[in-house]
């Protein structure tokens, strides 16, 4: 990983970083005042550094560093663009880096589809005020007002005379300016040339020719290698260990013992066997001798957890939500329509496994690695080996799939603990049994729904009561204040039918209940947390009110998202809620699907739509189930609403991965839990989608001059209930529980 070649921010300039109204960070950029310091080195030869994440070389080469991690999302181009757009560079012209961790800015890392909503106006402003300088030091040159002057791929023109110079040329110059007193003038939408057009991601050449880019790839001087043995048994500590064997084996060099940090998402307990090669540290673990300690869990399984779930939906439980007389409305229905869904855990299963090399020297370590939240990794790792985190660093690769799974840190904690008692860089790989054994997995639970309707088919109330795993439990966090963040029902964003606590709803007569459910099953992140299951639930639902109801399911929730005005937003999330543009992707999706188009006999389509993380997606399904019960997805047409799409060509592959993962872990996802341990082990047992599954896909993005929102998850959460309201309209056999597949031949 080449890191930031000479873009350090602590070279002749420094960084003043503030939180921005939108959640990202604004940078503002102090550069000395000319003088001697200034004029040495703004010489001949001088690069115009004014960031630590873009340097201009006198041979016109624009390097910029993408700052958050890359796992398949197109960050580490979208996030260069906005730069290079303002700048006015020549991409052509432009080399992008990943950045290492650069704790001067405040903040790296990739989740929660928040990487090009966060920084879309830092990065911006970034690239609009090195082309002012580039401009300022072109005027100078020709001795002409700046306002005659405007910069365009690559080049500084002066409009009255045509005279032109390059960044390079300029680069020397504008390094010895000082910045300027007002900020740069950013674009309109309208005068982008580089954004909204498709651009190839940067790494696509150095993928498809094999050349090192991912945690696995990289190699140190003296670098051991560890694998790590767990208890099969979520949690449990080690009681006694033998590590003779392990030791005899020709490679090993040593064993440690891993205990668990109070956080178990930091650290869990373990035994790590540190060899020549991974080969001969996988054979001297196979050797070793552990006995583990007890959890009270053993005894878990699948079917303990639902007995469990059922037992607590029996009686009520804590109030999340509670407006108006549901009891009342429920009496006085025409008709009351009750529904129990069931969603299962999830591993996230990415292609490349668990890895990282640490480097722990005395109070100083360097991480190696794919790690989706760096400035949070670094915390984890401090505290793993007692140093202060600024004394940890990080150089990022590229992840080979994320998914909430990197948003921990607990492998570059393991490895820097193993890299300090060995005196050695290290580095640790997991196996796949590793990896979807040992995850930390999507909560699984059950959701029990009572929805009242009264003559006319609309909806007059609904209770909602959820028995599910708490992923805040297990990390040891309350949710946060007011929020109730339970990790299935996801009440702190706003949602389609259930708001934010500040915001009214549209169904007059609501309550919504929890009950944690006990478990010692490994708990995190799973890609769209909480939308991807409250979607499966609240769609399913939707359809079946609406068959109850004798009315069409586009209907039914054009009457329940309202209109704008029904949601008077007063806090700071610049993209707030906006059921207009939501009923707009439902109603483009419908139009290109062919809604309401006869199909053939075994032949079904359905429809759902939602609104994630400031996004909005609708998907409709195509499906046969043929006289023999097979199943087939057929099609899956998509309409989204993402604001401004920076990267058209990256955007479309986003959807079409998350619409693709959401496909796979509808059909086949589930990590049974059985003797207190994940049931499966691996590809065979835990399939992903084959290509030969594939549905054909058609996209349908909104043109938009809106601020862009997020989108490397949106497109996941409709995908099961579209298909499984597709499988009903072509059945009439209503699926309620995932995964599907078990369900049909």
């Amino acid at each position: 990983m080449s890191g930031a070649r000479g873009l350090s921010p602590n070279r002749r300039e420094f960084l003043q970083v503030s939180a921005a109204a939108t959640g990202g960070v604004l940078v503002a950029l102090y550069l000395p005042a000319p003088g001697a310091a200034g004029a040495a080195a703004a010489g001949a030869d001088a690069s115009f550094s004014p960031h630590a994440l873009l340097r201009i070389d006198p041979d016109g080469t624009v390097t910029i560093l993408a700052k958050n991690p890359e796992m398949g999302q197109g960050v580490k181009t979208a996030l260069p663009m906005l730069i290079a757009e303002e700048l006015e560079a020549d991409w052509s012209r432009v080399r992008v880096e990943q950045a290492g961790l650069i704790p001067e800015l405040g903040g790296q890392g990739s989740g929660g589809s928040d990487n090009i909503r966060s920084e879309w106006d830092s990065h911006r402003r970034l690239g609009a005020s090195a082309r002012q300088l580039l401009i300022a030091a072109a005027a100078q040159r020709w001795n002409a007002p700046a306002a005659e002057c405007h910069a365009q791929r690559g080049e500084v023109i002066h409009r009255p005379s045509g005279r032109k110079l390059g960044f390079g040329a300029l680069a020397a110059a504008a390094a010895a300016l000082p910045p300027a007193a007002e900020e740069a003038p950013l674009k309109s939408p309208s005068e982008f040339s580089l954004i909204g057009t498709r651009v190839p991601g940067v790494d696509n050449e150095a993928i498809v020719t094999g050349r090192p880019l991912f945690g696995l790839d990289q190699k140190l001087p003296g670098m051991l290698y560890a694998a790590i043995e767990k208890s099969p048994v979520f949690g449990a500590g080690i009681e006694r260990m033998d590590d003779a064997a392990a030791l005899a084996v020709k490679g090993v060099r040593k064993v440690v013992a891993i205990d668990r940090l109070p956080n178990p998402t930091f650290r869990m307990p373990g035994v790590a066997v540190v060899a020549d090669s991974t080969w001969a540290a996988l054979k001297g673990r196979k050797a070793l001798k552990v006995s583990w300690g007890q959890t009270g869990f053993e005894d878990e399984s699948s079917d303990s957890l639902r007995r469990q779930c059922e037992e607590l939906a029996a009686r009520p439980g804590k109030r999340i939500v509670d407006q108006g007389d549901v009891d009342a409305a429920l009496a006085g229905a025409a008709q009351v329509v009750e529904a129990t869904y069931e969603v299962p855990f999830l591993a996230h299963a990415a292609l490349e496994p668990i890895n990282c090399i640490a480097d722990a020297r005395g109070d100083r370590c360097t991480i190696r690695g794919p790690l989706q939240m760096p400035t949070w990794g670094a915390t984890v790792v401090a505290e793993s080996i007692g140093i202060p985190k600024e004394n940890v660093s990080i150089r990022i690769a590229r992840i080979g799939g994320g998914f909430g799974r990197r948003l921990l840190s607990d492998y570059a904690a393991e490895a820097a603990f193993v890299s300090k008692a060995v005196g050695a860089p290290v580095q640790v790989v997991w196996s796949r049994e590793d990896d979807l054994q040992h995850d930390y997995y999507r909560p699984a639970g059950r959701h029990f729904v009572r929805a009242g309707l009264d003559q006319d088919g609309r909806v007059v109330a609904w209770h909602h009561r959820l028995a599910g795993v708490s992923r805040n439990t297990f990390r040891l966090r309350e949710p946060p204040e007011g929020t109730e963040l339970y990790g299935l029902f996801g009440a702190a964003e706003p949602e389609r039918l259930f708001q934010h606590d500040s915001i009214p709803v549209r169904i007059a007569n609501l309550r919504v209940e929890f009950h944690e459910v006990k478990t010692g099953v490994p708990t995190g992140a799973w890609r769209a947390p909480a939308h991807n299951a409250n979607a499966f639930v609240l769609d399913s639902m939707l359809d079946e009110l609406a068959l109850a109801g004798q009315r069409d399911p586009l209907e039914l929730r054009r009457e329940l998202y309202g209109r704008s005005s029904d949601f008077n937003y007063t806090g700071a999330d610049p993209t707030p809620y906006d059921p207009a543009r939501l009923l707009g992707v439902m109603d483009r999706v419908a139009e290109k699907s062919g809604w309401g188009r006869p199909l053939p006999e075994g032949r079904g389509r359905g429809i759902a739509v939602h609104y994630t993380f400031g996004a909005y997606a609708a998907h409709v399904a195509e499906v046969t189930v043929d006289r023999q019960g097979k199943l087939t997805v057929d099609r899956i047409v998509v309409a989204v609403d993402c604001g401004i799409v920076v990267n058209r060509s990256g955007t479309e592959a986003q959807i079409e991965g998350g619409t693709l993962d959401g496909l796979g872990a509808a059909l086949y996802g589930e990590m049974p839990i059985e003797r207190g341990r994940a049931a499966k082990s691996n590809y065979h047992e835990y399939p992903l989608l084959r290509m030969r599954e594939a549905p054909r896909l058609e996209i349908h993005l909104v043109d938009s001059a809106q601020r862009p929102t997020g989108l490397g998850e949106i497109a996941l959460p409709p995908v099961a209930p579209a298909v499984a309201n597709a499988i009903f309209a072509a059945t009439r056999r209503r699926i309620r529980r995932l995964p599907i597949r078990g369900q049909f031949t």
